[in-house]
């Protein structure tokens, strides 16, 4: 917990300041107080939309849909979805021929694989498709 402030700038920073002494003595309390300053129920609600409509656009590589559905996620650090639902949207999502390409790297479908296995395989084709950008 010592280090925390120094990993805060801006607004954050300045709400860390401005809570009263001794009110955030364990990582339980500087998490919920954050979360609920920062990313309350509204903005939550909308992240959680975000995420669970993702789909990839028509002409929008593999790289740059993982990279947004990725952003996604990040920007609401509490959206509460599992990672194995995390995997499922995304996969849901994609279009048909990219879902085909993904399902075809695993010898079926990516339905039957542990989220960390697809994971690791869109991470390797997503980087093969941005380098073949350059």
């Amino acid at each position: 917990m010592r280090l925390f402030p120094f990993y805060l700038n801006g607004k954050a920073k300045a709400w860390l300041h401005s809570q009263p002494n001794q009110s955030l003595t364990t990582w339980r309390d500087v998490e919920t107080k954050f979360l609920a300053r920062f990313f309350p129920p509204s903005k939550n609600t909308e992240a959680r939309t975000a995420i669970a409509t993702f789909a990839q656009g028509a002409d929008e590589p593999l790289c740059e849909a993982w990279e947004w559905y990725k952003s996604l996620l990040r920007r609401s650090p509490n959206h509460g979805f599992e990672v194995e639902l995390q995997v499922q949207t995304f996969c849901n999502g994609l279009q048909p021929q990219t879902k085909m390409i993904l399902d075809a790297s695993f010898g079926g479908s990516v339905m039957f694989r542990t989220a960390e296995e697809v994971i690791t395989i869109i991470e390797s084709m997503a980087s093969t498709d941005f380098r073949s950008q350059l």
